[in-house]
């Protein structure tokens, strides 16, 4: 690979030879007028003298028009007097040169506010005084010349700033760029600065593409390796599930039966009825943490049909309201869409977000639930003024056996997720100022008759959510 050179040493190399090329210019231009007019002065001086020769010498009288064949040439003899009707500016010149003539003639020249005066004066064979004289004046030219080269060395000036302007910048917004880079290596969120140059502003642009791509990746790995994460433990979780449903539910279907006859062969007395009916009630318990284990590893749902969210919503509002009641809660629903999902689970999924709402909401507060379409999804947010979960313990909050209660099972918020993607959706928590925000989110259903809601069973009444 050959050798690279900077682009700016590549701008002083034009800056440097533009440079050179004007300032060639300039001195020719001015070189080339100085040597016109001076060639111009040396012909007149030529010619006065020849002028002045030759009247002196007799053989040119002064009736002979242009002496010494230049057009503009004056001359004359002066017998005792100074010379008379010359320009008021010739003839002081002209008078003192002729007071010191001699026989050689002699050629002046002398500045006049118009030009230059060039003449010769000397005497005649019959000692007369004889002169000859001519003004020399500028190209008429020469002022558009003289402003030719001040635009020329303005031209020059500016090419010279502009370069170095442009080799200042390039360098800044390389610079800029290098540190960039390098901030980027360690942090993608670095800023990436903008050049006014529009190359190096395009070469911002396209890091800042490939930023942005790389950082989607990186968040799409993250968010790739938590779901495969998840998976590993619902998949353990499932192996763990299968068994225990298989090593508990029949013993517990047997102790229910027995239990039922115990009460229905003969009267009992009232404590043995209470005992039995309590021992009923947490074998039913302990059948639905069963089943929500089974549905948190993956256990399919049901079949679905049609349904009103809100109004399902509005039905497990209701059926919770003497228990938030309690608590100084009430429910509020508004909105609506329809979707395709299994009634039953879907109430459970909704119950466990509702009563984990009530239970964060301070006494006197309001659980809201907002029902809304939105493109082709369906999202029921529950919203509560509870205090929320800490920042650094987000992560963990759909995680099996998480919980912040002393008395949770820490499956309420796993299987209301597991249950929502089981149906194509998703269940997201989210602070939004003083408001704790959990949206159930589901595709919408296609049009077809909505499936009627039935009352859920006793156990979805209680179902956990200890999340």
């Amino acid at each position: 690979m050959g050798k690279r050179t900077p682009i700016r040493h590549r701008l002083l190399t034009i800056l440097l030879f533009g440079a050179i090329v004007s300032a060639l210019l300039v001195g020719a231009l001015f070189r080339l007028l100085n040597v016109s007019l001076q060639h111009r002065i040396d012909r007149t001086r030529d010619g006065v003298l020849e002028a002045v020769t030759e009247i002196g010498a007799g053989s040119r009288t002064l009736s002979e028009t242009a002496p010494g064949g230049v057009v503009g040439m004056r001359a004359g003899i002066v017998r005792g007097e100074a010379p008379r009707g010359l320009p008021p500016d010739w003839t002081p010149r002209i008078g003192a040169a002729l007071a010191q003539a001699a026989r050689e003639p002699r050629v002046l020249q002398a500045e006049l506010q118009t030009g230059t005066l060039v003449f010769a004066t000397a005497l005649g064979a019959d000692g007369q005084r004889v002169w000859a004289g001519m003004e020399v004046r500028p190209l008429a030219q020469l002022e558009a010349w003289k402003l030719t080269i001040w635009l020329l060395a303005l031209a020059t000036s500016v090419l010279v700033a502009t370069t170095v302007r442009a080799a200042v910048v390039m360098q800044r917004g390389a610079t800029e760029l290098r540190t960039a880079l390098t901030e980027l290596s360690r942090d993608l969120e670095a800023p990436i600065p903008r050049s006014p140059l529009r190359e190096l502003s395009d070469v911002a642009d396209g890091i800042a593409g490939l930023v942005k791509s790389l950082a989607d990746a990186r968040r799409e790995e993250a968010r790739l390796a938590r779901e495969l994460s998840e998976n590993e433990r619902l998949a353990a979780l499932g192996r763990v599930a299968a068994g225990v449903a298989h090593e508990v539910r029949n013993p517990l279907a047997s102790i229910k039966l027995r239990l039922d006859l115990a009460g229905s062969v003969a009267q009992l007395p009232l404590e043995v009825e209470r005992a039995i009916a309590h021992a009923s009630s947490e074998i039913e318990r302990l059948d639905r943490l069963v089943a929500d284990l089974l549905v948190v590893a993956g256990r399919s749902t049901g079949p679905r049909a049609p349904l009103s969210l809100g109004q399902l919503a509005r039905h497990r509002g209701e059926a919770l309201a003497p228990w938030a009641s309690e608590r100084q809660v009430e429910f509020q629903v508004q909105g609506d869409a329809q979707v395709q999902a299994h009634p039953d689970s879907l109430g459970r999924a909704l119950d466990n977000l509702l009563r984990n709402a009530v239970e964060a909401s301070p006494p006197g507060g309001r659980v809201r639930v907002e029902v809304e379409q939105q493109g082709d999804r369906a999202r029921l947010a529950v919203c509560d003024a509870g205090q929320g979960i800490a920042e650094w313990r987000q992560s963990e909050l759909f995680e099996p056996f998480f919980t912040t209660k002393a008395d949770g099972t820490g499956l309420g918020l796993p299987l209301a997720r597991s249950i929502a993607r089981a149906h194509g959706g998703d269940v997201h928590y989210a602070r939004v100022g003083t408001v704790t925000r959990f949206e159930l989110e589901l595709p919408l259903a296609e049009r077809a008759e909505l499936a009627p809601l039935r009352a859920h069973s006793g156990s979805t009444l209680r179902s956990e959510a200890r999340g």
